[in-house]
């Protein structure tokens, strides 16, 4: 019988990714499911939009007010190949971005 290069590991994947869910800590009480976004009201919605593309890291390190925020989105969207967002769904990740992302950041 010929041995394939991962079918050890395809079968050691399940019992794997159970030791990483048993041993894997639970979230501060600080932390929260979308970090390292701070949370706040459209957390969630600039989770999914922003880390389809990039690291959150890139979104917390920015700092910028609401109308640069929104320059950015605008670029986003006709210079990287970013899906145009509902203007529902933007509104609620600008409101996000400028509050809890703005020039006040202070980072994280």
């Amino acid at each position: 019988m010929r041995k394939t290069l991962f079918g050890g590991a395809a079968r050691a994947a399940p019992a794997f990714a159970l030791a990483l869910a048993v041993a894997a800590p639970a979230l501060a009480e600080d932390e929260h499911e979308f970090a390292p976004l701070p949370p706040g009201e459209g957390a969630e919605e600039t989770f999914y939009a922003c880390q389809a593309c990039h690291s959150l890291r890139t979104v917390t390190n920015g700092g910028y007010s609401r109308r640069v925020w929104d320059e950015l989105l605008d670029w986003m969207v006709e210079e990287q190949g970013m899906p145009e967002l509902d203007p529902e769904e933007r509104e609620i990740i600008l409101t996000y971005l400028a509050e809890h992302v703005g020039e006040d950041w202070a980072g994280n």
